[in-house]
């Protein structure tokens, strides 16, 4: 806002800076369709089908009668109704990778949710541009949706003959800038064809980080992109800021002020009524509802297109876009009010509990403990499909477990009798995810004598604290790895026999996604091994 042209004016808006913010969005969208695959279909199947759908359909309905409501016709509110049901991709990722949940229950199926509300913002995206103010609305959609359907059927083409085998060459010659080059050219010649098609650049940026998924050189070309992408997202927020007339949020603000209420509040009730109706429990769905709750990049968009602004008017479409750029920077304490809410809901699933184990399931692990090593092994276990009961004794961290939206029963497991009740008969091992010496010192002699074969797994932090245990008869796991707890679930997951490569792809998931939300380092530095 300072350096636009409505206040200082050291920049100007015009044609080079609008390509560059659009350019932007384009490699947003390269990432969103990188993240794309089969295999995320496969592992976020549930939430995509059920809670996204939900989601989107709820929040659509209720802000499209809004919109209705203050005169706009039937597309022009569905437009505006679906884009406001849409979350800023950014800007999520980003708090929950700075809260460490990126990988908890909580954090992949907002993931998830992000991730089809992207997809359906692409739709989206088509649909607005088709509407020029004539023809009725179901041409528009039919158009819309065949042109879709076609760019989407190149793209499985194009991936299948031409991206592997282009792709593969590249490889062989072993030099980070050509990836780079080749990243870039991908993204940008992609992008430019669907335009030229008369289709928008963002949906060939799409196609084009689709068809790069479903390859072995999917993380190098996101690693060579991510620095283009995050630049120019950047900059196409800081033209949003230039766009903003401050004269004219001044002399807004009541209406700006009810327009980012009506946004949040709605957004986040809206959302919670959709999670509950997929079978999230109140404290999830009340994390899950705030953390989602702001605008999006993709509305900024809808709403800079000509066709939306001049339907819109000056006057209220100025005022929709300041409440969704303000709802951005309001997020991280939106999502903390959320988070405090969502443990004094959880409060009441801390009265001590016991699980009921399926006498004809496999046999269980019990992990006790969700701390950061306790959390990453039960997300490994969940990631490959291995049963597990999670126990907690500490109040504070079993209420953010369960508001996380971990399956969390209440207990201390020095008690023998709880113990018993999990189904410690049963178990494969115990794994601990907070060393209590004492406690495991005491109760040694019992183990052994009671359950000789089962084996226990503990987080330590020091040579000392590891050769005690060990001294006991325990596999000591010292939680140096970045992000924290990671070499301590790839020693869980090595016990119950998961396969090295399936391990390895694990990690590079795990990574991946504790990395996304970061903005690059100027000179980037690896992270130590596990």
């Amino acid at each position: 806002m300072l350096i636009g042209p409505n206040a200082v004016g050291l920049a100007p808006l015009n044609a080079t800076t609008a390509l560059l913010a659009q350019l932007g969005v384009v490699f947003l969208l390269f990432e969103i369709g990188l993240g794309f695959s089969s295999r995320t279909v496969r592992e976020s199947g549930r939430d995509l089908a059920i809670l996204g759908p939900l989601q989107m359909v709820i929040c659509g309905a209720g802000f499209t009668l809004s919109a209705r409501l203050f005169g706009l016709d039937w597309p022009m509110a569905l437009v505006v109704g679906l884009g406001a049901g849409i979350s800023a991709t950014a800007v999520v990722t980003a708090t929950l990778a700075e809260r460490g949940i990126a990988t908890c229950p909580l954090g992949r199926s907002s993931t998830a949710l992000l991730v089809f509300q992207d997809v359906a913002g692409i739709f989206l995206l088509v649909f607005a541009v088709s509407l020029d103010g004539s023809g009725p609305l179901g041409w528009a959609l039919a158009e819309a949706g065949a042109k879709a359907f076609a760019a989407a059927l190149a793209a499985v083409v194009i991936g299948r003959f031409a991206a592997r085998p282009a792709l593969a060459l590249l490889a062989r010659a072993n030099m980070a800038e050509v990836f780079t080059a080749a990243a870039l050219l991908l993204v940008l010649a992609t992008a430019a064809a669907t335009g030229a098609l008369g289709l928008s650049l963002t949906l060939g940026a799409f196609l084009a980080g689709v068809i790069v998924a479903e390859t072995p050189y999917r993380t190098v070309v996101k690693t060579e992109a991510r620095p283009f992408g995050a630049l120019l997202l950047g900059f196409f927020f800081i033209t949003v800021g230039m766009g903003l007339d401050w004269r004219e949020m001044a002399a807004q603000a009541p209406w700006i002020a009810l327009a980012i209420t009506g946004l949040m509040l709605g957004k986040t009730i809206l959302t919670f009524i959709a999670a509950l109706a997929s079978g999230w429990s109140r404290p999830g769905a009340t994390q899950l509802a705030f953390v989602t709750a702001q605008g999006s990049e993709f509305g900024l968009v809808l709403l800079a297109l000509p066709s939306i602004a001049s339907a819109l008017g000056s006057q209220a479409a100025g005022v929709l876009v300041a409440a969704s750029a303000i709802s951005l920077a309001l997020t991280p304490a939106w999502t903390a009010l959320g988070m405090k809410l969502a443990r004094k809901l959880a409060q009441a699933k801390a009265a001590p509990s016991t699980p009921s184990v399926d006498p004809d399931a496999r046999p269980p692990i019990l992990v006790f403990a969700a701390t950061p090593a306790g959390r990453m092994a039960m997300d490994a276990l969940t990631r490959f499909n291995i049963p597990f009961v999670a126990v907690e004794f500490d109040a504070e961290r079993f209420l953010a477990a369960t508001a996380d939206g971990y399956d969390m029963t209440f207990g201390d497991p020095s008690d023998v009798r709880l113990m018993t009740a999990v189904g410690v008969t049963r178990a494969r091992a115990l794994v601990l995810g907070q060393s209590r010496y004492e406690i495991s010192k005491e109760i040694t002699p019992f183990i052994n004598a009671t359950y000789p074969d089962l084996q226990r797994i503990v987080a330590v932090r020091t040579l000392e604290e590891k050769a005690a245990h060990e001294a006991l008869g325990m596999i000591a796991i010292i939680t140096r790895g970045k992000p924290e707890g990671v070499d301590f679930a790839v020693a869980v997951l090595r016990f119950a026999g998961v396969e090295e490569s399936g391990i390895a792809r694990w990690l590079a998931e795990v990574h991946e996604a504790h990395s996304a939300a970061r903005p690059a380092p100027m000179l980037a530095t690896a992270d130590p091994a596990p």
